[in-house]
């Protein structure tokens, strides 16, 4: 009788030691999951495709229904007030990546789980604009349970940008 409850305790605690599934990705993000994240991602920005699925298509599986994007270094660009929305909805996002040129010279510099549902990814633009200044930054990304980014608070150089895009010069003109 002892050994029947003993094998029972231990059969029921490796099963709750397994981790949690959520539609292909365990609990916590591996390093993988987190690296094919980013380089789906990627594709998109370069308006590549991605595993025989157009930029649009991806963007639509991997971009979550509720999107939201988070910038201070985006509104100041477009001077707005700080601690808004950049993007607050999937359609708006997609449409502003994908009607705008690509980036084909995005690098990846590293892309680190943070937590279980978190990615950090820290990038570089070598190219922007007028490519004066090269663009480095990072994105927090908040992964939904079906492995889609529903959040994404994104932060970098936006005065080299504005000078590499102009943006810059209708807040502070060429001398």
């Amino acid at each position: 009788m002892k050994w029947s409850l003993f094998a029972i305790c231990l059969t029921a605690s490796k099963v709750l030691a397994q981790p949690h599934q959520w539609r292909g990705y365990q609990h916590c993000l591996s390093q993988r999951q987190v690296t094919d994240i980013i380089d789906e991602f990627v594709s998109i920005l370069k308006h590549q495709d991605w595993q025989g699925h157009s930029p649009n298509e991806t963007a639509h599986a991997l971009i979550a229904d509720d999107y939201k994007e988070s910038s201070d270094s985006i509104l100041s660009l477009m001077g707005k007030p700080l601690g808004g929305y950049a993007t607050s909805s999937k359609a708006e996002w997609i449409a502003g990546t994908l009607g705008h040129p690509a980036n084909p010279d995005v690098e990846t510099l590293d892309a680190l789980p943070a937590g279980c549902r978190k990615i950090v990814w820290h990038w570089r633009f070598p190219k922007v604009g007028s490519n004066e200044y090269p663009v480095k930054g990072f994105n927090l990304f908040t992964i939904n349970d079906r492995g889609q980014i529903s959040e994404a608070d994104i932060e970098f150089n936006s005065i080299a940008w504005g000078i590499d895009t102009k943006e810059m010069y209708q807040y502070c003109p060429k001398a």
